[in-house]
């Protein structure tokens, strides 16, 4: 490497080859530029520092004088404002060390933070996606007794936390050498490139509210591979639209569609953030808002949450703080009953960021909500379509940003795209059409019947960048959708293609429910959240097996959002239903499948359940919100799926129906979906991967 005094800026305090750090015969040089680096006004405590340097480079010199490879100092993880202690790259393996120098015991927040090291080196780095990471929390003079006996290896080559003192942590890092070290010797280009892997974190919809509420875009926080670019030209596309209508008086609706995962409901909400959190921005006030109640009840309970402990004085309580939150993210059926009960002729804000703007609902089902409201009855015979055109009648102008999940209408009533296309061709000729022409793509919702009469509208343009194609939810099986439309539409053959290129994502079945929920519960890491799902048509599931009752929407954004608990997901008691999940996301899904959807003589049924014991044949919108159901429930975990498909002998059969689970269960083996005991050593955790021999 050369001069062994060399440092990232940004990204290290100090980087050197193990062979000339380890022969160094200056520590005190090394410490020295070391604090170059720091920025710790403090003297007291870069005194402390500067001893936990030399304790920690006196350790590792004396460790590593036979070894090769590389060593970092103050490992920076980018834009999170975390240092790793010290990286070591040997054998192709790397390990994370967080020393605590002269300490005795483990505790609880020294955990956490050592842990969550090796967990954003795994996930939020591309250079590790294949490599061994090992976390070690180094209590430098903690009892053997306090130390891990052994460590468990995830099927992402990610181990547990080792707990250790300065004797253990040399023991462990043989024993990982000896057992899953490879002969791949890292060249100084390697290590370089190692060293600058682009941050690359994958979160959840709930996370990036949170960065996003706490005046920072997404943009400059998170990045998504391949969606990353994607999401950038979405978002230019709408901000250049809005710029549009603003500067030349126009009234225009954008479409914005894609794969399910791709970060439709993302974009919306960093437009609205930008508005909120950068006056500067040259973007007019937004509101984003869905129909979508249970995803606006967990992000308004975790955003108010946030707030009340940021400042408690300000929010006394938790009501009060997602009161405030409300103003940022709102509900539709709040947004209408403003609409019909003020007596302002239109609205404040000229842009409107409507979530799963599919959900509207037509004139028929609006109407019944009218009436219960005690509504006027100038508003009869609209849809929803029609009355959120409506109220940009009085402004000069204005954009609605129509964030479209196809094929995920699952409500009596949601008529998908068809009645905002039907309101605006028949209706409100003086808006404008923004959309991409890959939206007609879709066979979901039959909305290829519109495709030549909207497409040879002078009021539509096409625009490709309104199309999410890279599904940044699941980045281990970026084609999830395309399997889960294979699938459905009764295409094996497609699907199992699909499976195939999944990278590290398992999908197995089973139909055994307690093999299913060690599974998932032994693949779950800390940070990481699994949970139960099923259609909420389920009925024998629910009835037979009680750890399939569906969450009620009251404790649902506990489910969401707990760590532990009786409510939370990860307990496995409840499920959450279509209803309850839809645009949000969990790590690891046990999807119960139920008798509301089976196949059958070469084909899917969907029946309507009415008790375990008595179903009903759908008619064909019951059909399409049945399929939409597991439309929903097939997409919505991160890192993997575990299917249970209950057996003859688990709940009471009078009408022999038990056969078409088995069909059921052999058309989805048919897939490419692997039982999970013949999956289950290439995918299950392995307990015990690391354990000394003494």
């Amino acid at each position: 490497m050369g001069n062994i005094f060399r440092k990232t800026p940004g990204r290290t305090y100090y980087e050197s080859s193990i062979e000339e750090f380890a022969c160094h015969k200056y520590p005190g040089d090394i410490i020295e530029f070391l604090t170059e680096s720091d920025e710790s006004s403090d003297e007291y405590e870069l005194h402390l520092q500067k001893n936990a340097w030399a304790n920690q480079i006196k350790i590792l010199q004396n460790y590593l004088k036979d070894k090769k490879g590389y060593i970092i100092f103050e490992y920076v993880l980018s834009r999170v404002n975390m240092r790793i202690d010290v990286v070591l790259l040997m054998d192709d393996v790397v390990y994370s060390l967080e020393f605590k120098n002269n300490e005795t015991e483990f505790l609880p927040s020294d955990i956490d933070q050592a842990d969550g090291y090796g967990y954003a080196l795994k996930n939020f780095y591309e250079a590790n996606r294949n490599k061994y990471v090992v976390p070690i929390l180094v209590a430098t003079k903690a009892p053997d007794s306090e130390c891990s006996v052994s460590s468990d290896l995830g099927i992402d080559k990610l181990f547990t936390l080792f707990k250790a003192n300065t004797n253990k942590m040399k023991q462990y890092i043989d024993l990982i050498r000896s057992k899953y070290g490879s002969e791949v010797i890292t060249s100084e280009k390697e290590f370089e490139d190692w060293i600058k892997s682009p941050f690359k974190p994958n979160p959840t919809i709930i996370q990036s509210a949170r960065s996003i509420y706490m005046n920072n875009q997404v943009d400059d926080f998170f990045r998504f591979d391949a969606g990353e670019e994607n999401l950038k030209i979405t978002e230019h596309t709408v901000e250049n639209i809005v710029k549009d209508a603003r500067e030349n008086k126009k009234k225009i609706i954008c479409f914005v569609s894609g794969v399910p995962g791709a970060g439709k409901t993302l974009v919306g909400l960093d437009i609205a953030g930008k508005t909120r959190n950068n006056t500067n921005s040259g973007l007019p006030e937004a509101l984003f808002f869905s129909g979508n109640g249970p995803l606006i009840n967990v992000l308004t309970t975790q955003l108010g949450r946030d707030a009340r402990k940021q400042n408690p004085e300000k929010y006394p309580s938790e009501y009060k703080a997602v009161l405030a939150v409300k103003s940022f993210i709102q509900d539709l059926h709040a947004f209408k009953q403003d609409v019909i009960s003020t007596k302002k002729k239109t609205i404040d804000e000229n842009v409107l960021i409507f979530d799963e703007a599919q959900r509207v609902w037509d004139e028929k089902q609006l109407q019944k909500w009218l009436v219960k409201k005690g509504a006027d009855k100038k508003y009869y015979g609209l849809s929803e379509a029609d009355l959120l055109l409506d109220v940009f009648k009085e402004k000069e102008w204005g954009v609605i940003v129509a964030l479209v999940g196809l094929g995920q209408d699952i409500h009596t009533g949601e008529n998908g795209l068809a009645v905002w296309f039907n309101s605006l061709i028949e209706k409100h000729k003086e808006w404008d059409i923004k959309l991409s022409k890959e939206i007609f793509e879709q066979s979901a919702d039959n909305i290829k019947n519109y495709a030549k009469t909207l497409l040879n509208m002078s009021r539509v343009e096409d625009l490709p960048g309104l199309y999410l194609r890279t599904s940044i939810r699941t980045p281990r099986a970026k084609n999830l959708s395309e399997f889960a439309e294979a699938l459905l539409n009764n295409k094996p053959e497609k699907a199992k293609e699909a499976i195939s290129k999944f990278n590290d994502y398992p999908i197995c079945i089973t139909r055994d429910l307690k093999l299913a929920e060690q599974f998932v519960l032994s693949n779950t890491r800390r940070r990481e959240r699994c949970g139960k799902l099923c259609s909420s048509n389920s009925k024998i599931l629910g009835r037979y097996s009680r750890c399939f009752d569906n969450i009620d929407n009251w404790h649902f954004a506990n489910w969401m959002i707990d760590e532990s608990g009786r409510d939370s997901s990860n307990s496995l008691v409840f499920a959450a239903s279509e209803f309850n999940i839809q645009g949000l996301e969990i790590d690891w899904s046990l999807l119960g499948w139920d008798m509301d959807m089976y196949y059958s003589n070469g084909e899917w049924h969907a029946q309507k359940m009415l008790t375990p014991k008595r179903f009903v044949e759908s008619d064909e919108i019951q059909k399409k919100h049945i399929l939409n159901s597991y439309r929903v429930l097939l997409t919505r975990a991160r890192k993997g799926i575990v299917i249970y498909i209950p057996k003859a002998n688990d709940y009471e059969d009078p009408y022999g129906v038990s056969k078409y689970y088995d069909s059921t269960y052999e058309y989805l083996k048919s897939c490419g979906i692997k039982d999970i005991n013949e999956a289950y050593n290439l995918f299950i955790k392995k307990a015990d991967a690391a354990r000394l021999p003494f």
